[in-house]
């Protein structure tokens, strides 16, 4: 029986829910491996930020899998095409993995305020408290709309076999709360889009690093959309008699928003490290380019071994942290200007090494150091 419910979801809307959470839960599983090595290997400093988004990915993780065992009962399938025991049993499965979702929203919106905390030095502390009463008030709503969910039928078994003895007074009651958490959780959602965005584009960075941090963080404007669309589909459901076929659209919706605000949280913390492979991808391609030209091999040369070198690595890196961390965006553009400047003196010193010029050349070496690097 299991087999046919599960072919007759996969032919209907079961095959669209497992395909989606198989892609989504993938890249939040990349995004969350590399940002525990970028953790381990190049801050070296584990934050809350990012416990909370470990246990995020744990429960939706798990959400996932009664996820999956709702669809090989049938949900997904039209309520005809299944019989009363796969009926039962995809809708048992359905409440546990949506209470496992609405509760991993809210701990990866945590994981988001813990990593805006960094952000901030002590002179904000209003804005922090703001912060961390969206994200704590959210956890509260949903927690008291999953304690709902499995109080509205006495016993809550009922809840998934209506022909069990007993009542479901609580769903209307239910039903309210879930339009209040949906709601809620769409301005909270809106809000830590928002707030980051704001937050950056009024600090003073390079213009290139500001747009690539507000576009990043502004993504989690996806969540607040899954959360409105997911909040007037409900009203579908309480119309319906087809349970097992519409709540797959309702599924959709909410395991989106899981994984969205997940992603979203697990993105900025990484950027040090795709600086890094950035840096790497164009150093190899200039390297390549340089080749070619065999009448540029002297100064180009010792351009790229330099360019090569991990110290220079090491301040691209620490520069990015300590933008990441709050630290003062005058004293990261300082730190920038004297990256360039040593780099100059260095290219300088090497090339008059090279060449055997007399000490009349290594009066010169100051000027070159005030050079753009593109003029080198």
């Amino acid at each position: 029986m299991a087999h046919s419910g599960a072919k007759a979801a996969l032919a209907s809307n079961g095959q669209g829910l497992v395909i989606l959470t198989v892609i989504e839960g993938s890249v939040a599983l990349f995004l969350l491996i590399a940002r525990v090595y970028t953790t381990w290997r190049i801050t070296r400093h584990i934050r809350s930020d990012l416990y909370l988004s470990l246990v995020t990915f744990i429960i939706a993780l798990i959400g996932s899998i009664f996820l999956a065992l709702g669809v090989s009962s049938g949900l997904g399938a039209h309520k005809a095409d299944l019989t009363e025991i796969e009926i039962t049993h995809a809708i048992k499965w359905n409440w546990i993995n949506q209470s496992l979702g609405i509760l991993a929203t809210a701990t990866g919106k945590l994981a988001i305020v813990a990593f805006l905390q960094q952000i901030h030095g002590p002179e904000s502390r209003k804005k922090v408290i703001f912060l961390w009463g969206v994200g704590i008030s959210n956890l509260v709503v949903n927690c008291i709309t999953i304690v709902l969910i499995w109080t509205q039928c006495d016993p809550s078994a009922k809840l998934w076999n209506n022909a069990l003895p007993g009542s479901c007074d609580g769903r209307v009651r239910n039903q309210q709360a879930a339009y209040f958490q949906g709601s809620y959780s769409a301005v909270c959602d809106l809000i830590l889009a928002l707030y980051p965005v704001i937050f950056f584009w009024n600090v003073r960075l390079n213009r290139r690093v500001k747009i690539g941090l507000c576009c990043l963080m502004g993504l989690g404007v996806a969540a607040c959309v899954c959360a409105i669309v997911k909040t007037t589909t409900l009203r579908v459901l309480n119309e319906t008699e087809d349970i097992t076929y519409y709540m797959a659209q309702l599924i959709i919706l909410n395991e989106t928003e899981k994984w969205v605000v997940l992603i979203v949280g697990c993105i900025p913390p990484i950027r040090p490290l795709l600086m890094i492979v950035f840096h790497r991808i164009l150093t190899s391609a200039k390297s390549t380019i340089g080749q070619s030209h065999t009448n540029q091999l002297g100064r180009s040369t010792e351009l790229q071994t330099y360019s090569h070198s991990k110290p220079q690595v090491r301040h691209m890196t620490s520069n990015l942290v300590s933008v990441l961390e709050g630290k003062d965006s005058e004293e990261n553009l300082a730190e920038e200007g004297g990256i360039m400047k040593t780099t100059e003196v260095r290219l300088s010193y090497e090339a008059g090494s090279s060449t055997g010029t007399t000490s009349t050349h290594h009066e010169h070496a100051p000027e070159d150091a005030h050079l753009p690097l593109d003029r080198v």
